[in-house]
This record gives C-alpha cells, sequence and structure tokens, in this order.
C-alpha cells in the first residue's frame, strides 16, 4: 500500500509541475535528405493558454536516424535552423525562420491550438513541413525547399517548392 501511495504522489507532483510550467505546442518541423533526424518548432504555451512572452519558443533536433531523442541546437545550426520571433504592436508573434527568411511568419491561435501562419503558393496557410534538400558537396548548398501546409480558407493542404540560388 504504501509503494502504491508513493506512486500516486509521485505522479501527483510532476503533474502539478507540467501544468505550472505549461506546455509546448509544435508548430512546424524541418525535414532534410540528408538523414531522418528533424528539428522540431515549438510554442511555449502557459497554463492559463497564452505564449509565454518570455520564453515564446523552443526549437530542438530529434534524432530520429539514432534513437529518437531531443538534442539541443547548437550556435553553429542556429545560421541555417534559427529563427527570430517578437510580439507586435497588435499582441501578435512575428517569426521569422532563416531557412525561409523571406517568408514571415505569424502565430495565430485557431480553436486553442496555435499555429504558423505563412504565405505558400501566394495563399495563406498553416504550416506543417519545411523539406531542405542540399547537394551532398563538402559545403553543402541548398538546392530547394519545399513548405507544406494547410490553406487557411479551404483546409486542404497546399505545397509550394522553392528553388534556390
Amino acid at each position: 500500500m504504501k509503494k502504491i501511495y508513493a506512486l500516486f504522489l509521485t505522479l501527483l507532483i510532476v503533474n502539478l509541475i507540467v501544468f505550472a510550467q505549461g506546455v509546448n505546442e509544435n508548430l512546424f518541423k524541418i525535414e532534410r535528405n540528408k538523414n531522418a533526424n528533424v528539428v522540431m518548432y515549438d510554442v511555449r504555451v502557459l497554463p492559463e493558454g497564452f505564449i509565454d512572452k518570455q520564453n515564446p519558443m523552443d526549437a530542438y533536433w530529434i534524432l530520429k536516424a539514432e534513437q529518437g531523442q531531443r538534442d539541443e541546437i547548437s550556435t553553429f545550426e542556429k545560421k541555417a535552423y534559427g529563427y527570430k520571433i517578437n510580439i507586435n504592436d497588435n499582441g501578435y508573434y512575428d517569426l521569422i525562420l532563416k531557412a525561409v527568411s523571406d517568408r514571415p511568419m505569424k502565430i495565430v491561435n485557431v480553436q486553442g491550438k496555435y499555429k504558423a501562419e505563412i504565405m505558400i503558393n501566394k495563399k495563406n496557410a498553416y504550416l506543417s513541413t519545411v523539406y531542405v534538400f542540399a547537394n551532398d558537396s563538402f559545403i553543402p548548398k541548398v538546392e530547394y525547399i519545399i513548405l507544406t501546409g494547410t490553406d487557411v480558407k479551404t483546409a486542404n493542404r497546399i505545397t509550394e517548392k522553392i528553388i534556390t540560388k
């Protein structure tokens, strides 16, 4: 009986800590042709349902090519996978992703879930995936990027291939 009580108490404490800190909601990910590893971009949401103004984003690797563990993005890797996020005058968060810096995004709340809104094929869309194809040279060069998301108006899947120079 003492073991059950201790387990219950431990679970209760863990749940209280998680609730007090809030949760992360996934916005989108970057996939690459190099390997199965992906970069995840999450928004940090406080228990009240608002984005954490002090630390609004969390970007990290999921090393699927290994054991699926989380790994932090290094300072060097932030040159390719980094971002800028700022709150604007309307109370929305503006997001610029280094991989597609010419496509500014806005973080919006849609039916209680945060999404990254971006232009894909000249239509407003909620971004789900950025696919980056780079050549296999000593210093890899990105050849193209594919944006995938959901059309804001129709909820249909939408993609756009961007050839890099």
